[in-house]
């Protein structure tokens, strides 16, 4: 039904690709938003001309009283592969040297997709360096 599925089975010129790309991003993001994940997040379409793109999310955790965070963890989400009822993506947090599989059924979400113990591993590696005064990576 939506672009998900057309952009991984369909061949396209480029034009078609880059708008179908734009609208992955855009459902992807908002599908994110649903998770109700306890970080704030930015993202961002990258190799938009590609059969492959990647959307590069930025997760923090600002406050009231930091609305700049202190520290911020990226992750580049892929898309694997979709059915109906689950979309496939690939996900890779910086720092880790693996990726992970999530799955999010669009019209059923648990808000448990994505284990937010991926992002805080690094989160609080990254906070931990920043205590020490170490310059980050």
């Amino acid at each position: 039904s939506y672009s998900f599925c057309t952009l991984l089975n369909e061949e396209m010129d480029e034009g078609k690709q880059i708008a179908e790309n734009k609208k992955l991003h855009q459902e992807t993001s908002d599908l994110f938003l649903k998770l109700g994940l306890s970080y704030k997040f930015t993202s961002a379409l990258m190799f938009k001309e590609t059969r492959s793109p990647i959307i590069r999310f930025i997760f923090s955790k600002p406050t009231k009283e930091r609305p700049v965070p202190e520290v911020v963890v990226a992750a580049d989400v892929r898309p694997m592969n979709c059915t109906e009822d689950a979309y496939r993506y690939s996900i890779l947090v910086e720092g880790q040297r693996f990726s992970r599989v999530i799955v999010i059924n669009p019209s059923d979400i648990k808000g448990n997709e994505l284990n937010e113990a991926l992002l805080n591993k690094v989160y609080d590696q990254k906070l931990a360096v920043k205590a020490q005064g170490l310059p980050e990576a």
